[in-house]
């Protein structure tokens, strides 16, 4: 309970203050979190990681092509269905801008 009222006071915190990265998480697909990081590196992405970290993926905004990273055929097709919603490359889009 506390790590979900903590976590994004610090993160505000650290990221204004300290000039650190700050992520954005943009939906959870089953164990999966896509996620956009704020001034990150070019191209524009978005990574695919699990808890676990078993899925530690990237994949370009502009097309979901796959960059890099950790993540099975299966797990793939679910990140290629969700990308394809035309709100999600819109909402992914403005988070990249605002960088």
């Amino acid at each position: 309970m506390y790590e979900i009222i903590l976590t994004p006071i610090l993160n505000n915190y650290f990221s204004n203050n300290l000039g650190l990265v700050e992520k954005e998480r943009i939906a959870t697909l089953g164990n999966m979190q896509i996620i956009i990081y704020s001034n990150d590196h070019n191209p524009p992405h978005f990574h695919v990681k699990s808890k676990d970290l078993t899925i530690d993926a990237k994949f370009k905004i502009e097309n979901c092509e796959y960059i890099s990273g950790t993540i099975a055929s299966k797990e793939i097709k679910i990140v290629e269905k969700f990308y394809n919603d035309v709100k999600v490359k819109m909402l992914m889009n403005q988070i990249w801008s605002k960088k």
